[in-house]
């Protein structure tokens, strides 16, 4: 064995034994390995060379079958190391899109991605493993002849796996990847085929779609319309769409769906490159928000509606999709696109591609935290005898900012959802709830929705919970009043931000109801920190460190939320002076 280095690589070559010289000549062979570390050209010139020691000894064995098979071995060896990045580069992508989904509440997305990542994990460490594996066999056969011969086995195992040359004609064990268990079966070397009979698995995949008979088996000829439509509608089959988030959820995918077939159009499935998310983006960072309310873009392609919007005057025209939007119809888009294409050979994986945000988009909007004099004006006009005639109005504010729950979350609030544990009382979101004598499921965001509420002691001194307990009737709602509707959540949220309009405490998408949230929080974390902050308000943990533990609030987490001092600078006294005097 002769091994150097060329401008290209190193390069290996093999003598021929004199006992064989009649057989395959006496010029050397050599196989060129391309750009290595001298250590790794060493190793793989080691293993290369066992191999060709192991096939002079077939006696139908060429020259010419030899230096194809040297050849294709080391293409293998190559594969290998580029799979492992591959995978690590794949895992990345995985965790990313997991992150993102997690970000917009798409827990089922996000569950998806999270369970793909472990099995991206779990191949790159059997590749690692496999890796390892040939060079403690390069060491072997470094040595002497007594340490070839105790690793000969493993290595002719190892080489029949690598050389998708034998795999038509050996009885060899493997899978559809190479983190399928090798079997260590002690047998002697099969002959490698010629050329001509040498198929790839991509052809053998590829040949197989005549074979198929399931409709959704879907091929590279399949068009994206078709697919995506599969993919959505066993979505809808397999989950609850009476749930409203999760129904709105859906809504939003078929709405970037069909969004993404009009501005890039439905091709077969090989047609798409990863580019066109790009164009996709483009073409959605100059769309107006809430398209549908103008007149002027009834019957407008997208891209025409940004035209349109562009011809207006400065100050009519319609405010952008934000940024954040066309990220979220990206990754949608990559959701469906994953399903759509798995298992089809010969397609794109246009997720892998990092798209540009347009600067065309509007910057995003950073909600934030009421400033205190908005939320002293909010608090006395709730006393105002016009208010409090209306008590399902009137304390939708104060239950906001004191528990820190989403405003869909507290008209859905039952009076049976107050239970004393540990002698304190507490809202208890993990009971179902009553509606005509049955229990049914309570319609929260996310996993960590699903918690204990910690009650501080100044929404019993400011009057809202005997108010909450008398409610015992229509249904048991505490907010019966919006239960009239067909949309409770959206009904409380319309007349919230009329209510905020009125007393100038109202800024578009940036000081609404659900700033409360943000204040609650900033409150609960400055007295109690981030973990009882997390869990009182429902949000999930930030680490993993942070997930151990329980997941619902324990007495002693009550206790310090409920004995933490009243926020500083907001003046509660008109409620309790108004409660005193009941």
């Amino acid at each position: 064995m002769y091994l150097w280095k060329r401008d290209n690589g190193f390069t290996y070559q093999q003598r021929i034994p004199a006992s064989v010289e009649s057989k395959f000549g006496k010029s050397p062979i050599r196989v060129n390995l391309g750009p290595l570390s001298a250590a790794d050209a060493r190793k793989r010139a080691i293993i290369l060379s066992g191999a060709a020691m192991q096939l002079m000894d077939d006696p139908d064995m060429t020259r010419e079958t030899l230096v194809y098979s040297l050849r294709a071995l080391n293409e293998e060896l190559k594969a290998i190391k580029s799979a492992r990045f591959s995978k690590g580069f794949e895992a990345y992508g995985v965790s990313k899109r997991r992150d993102e989904f997690a970000e917009m509440g798409a827990d089922e997305a996000a569950l998806d991605q999270e369970r793909k990542l472990a099995v991206v994990d779990a191949e790159r460490g059997v590749l690692a493993s496999f890796h390892k594996r040939l060079e403690t066999i390069a060491d072997a056969m470094s040595k002497d002849s007594i340490a070839w011969e105790a690793e000969r086995g493993t290595y002719q195992s190892v080489v029949a796996l690598l050389g998708s040359l034998d795999r038509q004609q050996n009885a060899i064990t493997v899978g559809p990847t190479l983190t399928t268990a090798v079997t260590m079966a002690r047998r002697p070397p099969m002959p490698f085929p010629s050329p001509a009979v040498v198929k790839s698995a991509e052809s053998v995949a590829i040949e197989s779609y005549t074979d198929v008979t399931d409709p959704r088996a879907f091929t590279p000829e399949t068009k994206f319309g078709v697919a995506g439509r599969v993919i959505l509608d066993a979505r809808r089959a397999a989950l609850d769409i009476t749930d409203k988030d999760r129904g709105r959820y859906e809504e939003r995918l078929e709405a970037t769906f069909a969004a993404f077939l009009e501005v890039i159009g439905d091709h077969p499935l090989k047609y798409y490159v990863p580019l066109h998310l790009q164009d996709f983006a483009t073409v959605l960072g100059k769309v107006p928000t809430n398209r549908t309310k103008y007149p002027i873009f009834k019957g407008l392609t997208l891209e025409a509606m940004g035209r349109k919007n562009d011809a207006l005057p400065e100050g009519k025209r319609i405010r952008r999709l934000s940024r954040t939007t066309v990220k979220e119809h990206i990754t949608q888009i990559k959701l469906i696109w994953q399903k759509a294409t798995a298992g089809v050979i010969g397609v794109r994986d246009i997720r892998s591609f990092d798209v540009t945000m347009p600067a065309s988009a509007a910057a995003p909007i950073d909600r934030e935290g009421l400033p205190i004099a908005s939320l002293n004006k909010w608090l006395a006009d709730i006393v105002t005898p016009k208010i409090m005639g209306k008590p399902h109005k009137a304390w939708l504010p104060l239950v906001g900012y004191l528990t820190g729950m989403r405003l869909a979350e507290i008209v859905y609030l039952q009076s049976s959802d107050i239970v004393t544990i540990d002698g304190n009382e507490v809202f208890d979101l993990r009971l179902p709830l009553i509606i005509g004598g049955k229990k049914v499921d309570r319609q929260l965001k996310t996993k960590t929705s699903v918690r204990v509420v910690a009650i501080h002691p100044l929404l019993r001194e400011c009057g809202f919970i005997d108010f909450a307990k008398k409610q015992r009737g229509r249904g048991g709602f505490i907010f019966p009043h919006y239960h009239r509707s067909k949309d409770p959540a959206d009904t409380a949220q319309k007349q919230m931000a009329n209510w905020m309009i009125a007393l100038g405490i109202h800024e578009t998408q940036r000081q609404v109801f659900h700033s409360l949230r943000h204040n609650a929080k900033a409150w609960f974390r400055i007295h109690a920190g981030d973990g009882l902050a997390d869990k009182q308000c429902g949000h999930a943990a930030s680490s993993v460190g942070a997930k151990y533990g329980f997941k619902a609030l324990e007495p002693e987490e009550i206790e310090k939320i409920m004995s933490i001092p009243a926020p500083r600078g907001i003046d509660f006294m008109p409620l309790i002076t108004w409660h005193q005097a009941q």
